[in-house]
């Protein structure tokens, strides 16, 4: 006996949405956000939205369904950035996490605007 497809829809996208809500949730209330059941939330209602519209509707374009499922989940990857890194002013001759950009001059510069030649070095 074979199960109809949309049960089996329904069931692969809700565990997903689960594995993403826990996962989410773990995450930030490992990095100590103040309201990490928020967050799970956040994920959680537009995945089960696109999931909801697929089923009940079913001629949803798929590329929209699929600007639902990740909207929590960037809206999440965004405010983690911006946990982790802090509110550091951005250095756009630095990588994130790195050194100096180099011994060189900074883009856009040329040896002779900033007085260095080639027998000075």
């Amino acid at each position: 006996m074979a199960l109809p497809a949309q049960f089996v829809v329904a069931l692969v996208g809700a565990v997903l949405v689960a594995v993403a809500t826990i996962v989410v949730y773990r995450d930030a209330d490992r990095l100590e956000f103040e309201r990490p059941w928020l967050w799970a939330a956040v994920v959680a209602a537009p995945m089960l939205l696109a999931l909801s519209l697929h089923l009940v509707i079913g001629t949803v374009p798929i590329p929209g369904l699929l600007v639902l499922v990740v909207a929590g989940l960037a809206f999440y990857a965004f405010e983690r950035d911006d946990a982790v890194h802090g509110d550091d002013t951005a250095d756009p001759h630095v990588l994130p996490g790195g050194s100096d950009a180099g011994d060189g001059p900074p883009p856009g510069e040329s040896d002779a605007e900033t007085g260095e030649g080639e027998g000075d070095r």
